[in-house]
């Protein structure tokens, strides 16, 4: 019966925690900006190298929109601390849930939006 008792104990607090979690991270809770545009998978934030989408078709993403080029990580830092940028160039890439990829090479970024799913 104690057995019954705490398992049943166990399943009811579980899934209090499991209603109670959003698969959403901070940045889409507090800048839904940040967010890919409707029809896109992801929105992408550049640091210190212009990303354009003319660039990224080259590459064969198709992905992405919309697109912010920052000059300075120091400026995106101050309106997004939680990002916590050390350098620049840098690649924040979002998608309908949150920060997907924080990279600060530019290769790293490519790959990622030719092959979301790996």
């Amino acid at each position: 019966m104690k057995k019954m008792i705490f398992g049943s104990l166990m399943l009811l607090i579980l899934s209090m925690l499991l209603a109670c979690t959003s698969e959403k991270d901070d940045f889409a809770r507090v800048h839904p900006n940040l967010l890919p545009s409707e029809g896109h998978q992801y929105s992408l934030q550049s640091v210190g190298k212009e990303i354009t989408f003319d660039l990224l078709q080259e590459n064969n993403i198709t992905n992405v929109g919309p697109i912010t080029n920052t000059s300075s990580f120091e400026s995106l830092n101050e309106q997004y601390p939680k990002l916590d940028l050390k350098k620049e160039p840098a690649f924040i890439v979002f998608d309908e849930n949150g920060l997907a990829l924080k990279t600060y090479e530019y290769e790293e970024m490519i790959e990622y939006l030719q092959n979301p799913d790996k």
